[in-house]
């Protein structure tokens, strides 16, 4: 029993043994927790370094001081007090950094920065401070600059950093000395940014300038950037200002030369929007990307020598009058859409344009009009494109031609006629004539052609709005299959004509063909219940099926009907003319032949093979010959003598000679005789 109970009693002791060394290793634990917990506060509750704020106060006064000149980087010249109290201290790295300490530090000093300083923010409060060499460093996301109203600090220290740089204060921040090197946005938010040197800024920076805000060049610098955007003054003064990159952006300010010759560079395919009224009076250069005027005086003041490169546009959009002295463009614009395009809106480029290549003028919606001379160059090609409206108001000169595409409509109107003498070639859309009557809005020798002969019947338009625009020595009017010359009830002489197409006279349209005695070919239709006339020497031949209900005047030379069928409401003699029945079947259909007193000679005419039909012949008698107005008809191989009027069917035709009628009478008794005979035989 003894043995029993002194083992329950050693197993008791190894039993609180356990329990005590388990209590002991939790409450080590514990410690070591709450000591981590405790180093954590200390360390939360400490001052933070990096969040205090360095002062510039070299001597250390209470006050400041006015000579603050020293080395930044090198001596103990920095004080955490704002009234310059405290003892002064080495600069920390990466510090927001005050100039100066005190009150009284109104006078002119200079920093001298040694190596890289690196900094969160500068603000200059007293005194007129200059930065000398080295570099400062901007290591914070909103780096700012900060000057005083009233100040003036120059940099001529490099500045780096990869967040741009923030200009505010009400004061004057002056980039001058060695180029700045940071990337990313200058922004100027308040005050006034001033470059005194040339290239101060790397060129991929984006500057943004605030309403209330300037940038400015000082004389002679010359300065390269990348997007511009804002509401501020930028003061380029006499100087070549270059902007833009990638971005689309909105510039609402005012571009400003402070009355000197400052010229705007256009680089990067973004766009640029200038909203704002500009006032910078030299030229526009838009080398690429481009330029969106959205206010009348987007490019300043009217300057000569504005040019749009290859690739690049001129765009224009708020129902503004942009004035300019003058343009040179060249190229197809921005994705095709023209290097002068229209955007949106009924807008005006008061300007002269001169093509420097082929170059293509659009309009995506709304009305351009362009009322200046237009230069299209001796070898260039102007094309029209897009949906909206183009106008040319004053005269179009030069020997380029014109091609018109998309589904907008190009009018050629004002009082100066048009010089061109290329071709006027429409695809697709129409393109109105409409002049002062009686001034040539087409005088080229290459003449007019509606339609390609791919689109939609019509789907190509020329359309007359007023009479007598197209020069009588013009080349030749063709109408291909997809287009339609649309005399709008105006009058109009041209000299030849050819296509499939269609050519409408309206309800009192007027076409006179042979104007200047050229001769055409046409296979198209006749449309309306105008007039239209063939006048002079030439020929004017028809070669397909044509029904016209208007008014077909015969003037002179030879209408020839070439394996077709003619059918007139009206043939109207007003000069003495020939129709010529050519090619194997041809016949004409009048309902009202009038001769006037004039003569008409048929050609080419071959009996029950060629017809020549007139339901109504005025002052004419059936079954008539030898008499007015019958006798002004001469068929070739018979005389006048023997045209007459059938009454049973009323064919105009010549009489048969007697031996005729002999020979076609003998013909069929011949051959009846020859069968009665076979039969008796038979």
């Amino acid at each position: 029993m003894s043995w029993s109970g002194d083992v329950s009693l050693d197993v008791n002791a190894m039993h609180k043994t356990a329990i005590s060394h388990h209590s002991r290793t939790v409450l080590a634990n514990g410690l070591k927790l709450a000591g981590a917990v405790l180093r954590v506060m200390a360390f939360l509750a400490a001052p933070r370094t990096l969040a205090q704020t360095l002062y510039w106060d070299t001597n250390g006064a209470l006050t400041g001081s006015s000579g603050l000149n020293g080395t930044w980087g090198t001596n103990k010249y920095w004080s955490t007090s704002s009234a310059g109290t405290a003892t002064t201290t080495a600069f920390t790295s990466g510090r927001d950094t005050v100039f100066s300490a005190g009150t009284n530090a109104t006078g002119t000093y200079t920093v001298t920065v040694s190596g890289t300083q690196n900094v969160s923010s500068i603000s200059v409060g007293e005194g007129t401070v200059t930065f000398s060499g080295g570099t400062i460093k901007f290591n914070d996301a909103t780096p700012d600059f900060v000057v005083a109203s009233g100040l003036t600090t120059t940099v001529s220290s490099v500045i780096s950093g990869t967040n741009g740089i923030n200009v505010s204060g009400a004061g004057l921040l002056v980039f001058n000395g060695t180029a700045k090197t940071y990337t990313g946005t200058t922004s100027v938010t308040v005050g006034t940014l001033r470059l005194d040197a040339s290239n101060m800024i790397v060129n991929t920076s984006a500057l943004a300038v605030a309403s209330g805000a300037t940038f400015e060049l000082n004389w002679g610098v010359t300065e390269t950037l990348g997007a511009l955007s804002g509401a501020g003054l930028v003061n380029i003064r006499g100087n070549t200002f270059t902007v833009g990159d990638a971005s689309n952006t909105t510039f609402s300010g005012v571009l400003s030369d402070a009355g000197a010759y400052g010229s705007l560079v256009k680089q990067g395919t973004g766009s640029l929007t200038l909203s704002g009224a500009n006032t910078y009076t030299g030229p526009t250069t838009i080398n690429a990307g481009a330029i969106i005027a959205a206010n009348s005086s987007a490019l300043g003041s009217g300057a000569a020598g504005n040019t749009v490169a290859s690739g690049a546009a001129l765009q224009l959009q708020g129902g503004i009058t942009l004035t300019e002295g003058s343009f040179s463009v060249t190229g197809t614009g921005v994705g095709g859409t023209g290097a002068i395009s229209n955007l949106s809106g009924t807008n005006s480029l008061n300007s002269a344009v001169t093509l420097g290549g082929n170059t293509t003028i659009g309009s995506a919606g709304g009305a351009l009009t362009i009322s200046g001379q237009v230069d299209l160059g001796t070898a260039n090609t102007l094309t029209v494109a897009g949906a909206g409206g183009t106008e040319f108001s004053e005269a179009i000169t030069n020997s380029g031609a014109i091609t018109k595409t998309g589904t907008g409509t190009l009018t050629f109107s004002g009082i100066t006629a048009n010089s061109s003498v290329g071709t006027l070639a429409i695809n697709d859309g129409t393109v109105v004539l409409n002049k002062t009557a009686g001034t040539n809005a087409y005088a080229g020798s290459g003449g007019i052609t509606a339609g390609d002969g791919t689109g939609a019947a019509a789907s190509a338009v020329l359309r007359l709005g007023a009479s007598n625009q197209i020069a009588d020595y013009a080349g030749i009017i063709t109408v291909n299959s997809d287009g339609l010359f649309d005399l709008n009830n105006q009058s109009e002489a041209v000299n030849t004509i050819a296509g499939t197409g269609r050519i409408d006279t309206g309800t009192a349209g007027a076409l006179t063909v042979g104007a200047n005695s050229g001769s055409s070919s046409f296979g198209g239709s006749l449309l309306g219940t105008g007039s239209f006339t063939k006048t002079g020497t030439g020929v004017l031949t028809l070669t397909s099926n044509l029904t016209f209900n208007g008014t077909f005047n015969l003037e002179g030379g030879t209408l020839r009907l070439s394996d077709m069928t003619l059918t007139l409401a009206t043939l109207n003699l007003t000069g003495n003319s020939t129709i010529d029945f050519a090619g194997s079947i041809s016949k004409l259909y009048v309902t009202t032949l009038n001769l006037n007193g004039f003569t008409l000679t048929v050609t080419n005419w071959a009996n029950a093979t060629d017809y020549f039909f007139a339901t109504n012949w005025s002052g004419a008698t059936v079954d008539t010959r030898n008499a007015v107005p019958m006798n002004q008809v001469t068929f070739n191989g018979f005389t006048a003598a023997d045209t007459k009027w059938q009454s049973y069917d009323h064919q105009v035709t010549p009489v048969p000679e007697p031996g005729t009628y002999g020979a076609m009478l003998l013909g069929p008794f011949i051959l009846l005789f020859a069968w009665r005979r076979r039969s008796v035989i038979a």
